[in-house]
């Protein structure tokens, strides 16, 4: 089943820089149920900068079970703690 329909699209566009939306959307497309969810979740609550915590989030696990890979150049999955 395609989680990406026209509206997770709109949302994606209306939330995250263009240069990163191909990866956000590749990112909700492999992510879990439970991510995905929160995702729209926060998106309803209006709180935005928690929606690209929970992409962040979500590739982070995707990375680790081998389903993306991460990149320098790429806009989420980042620890940014560790460095």
């Amino acid at each position: 089943m395609n989680k990406i329909t026209k509206k997770i699209e709109d949302i994606v566009n209306e939330l995250i820089r263009e240069e990163s939306r191909k990866e956000a959307l590749s990112i909700l497309e492999k992510c879990t149920e439970e991510h995905f969810k929160d995702f729209l979740r926060y998106y309803k609550s209006n709180s935005d900068n928690v929606c690209c915590l929970v992409l962040d989030a979500a590739k982070i696990d995707l990375v680790k079970s081998g389903g993306m890979s991460q990149d320098d150049n790429d806009s989420f999955g980042k620890i940014f703690l560790d460095k």
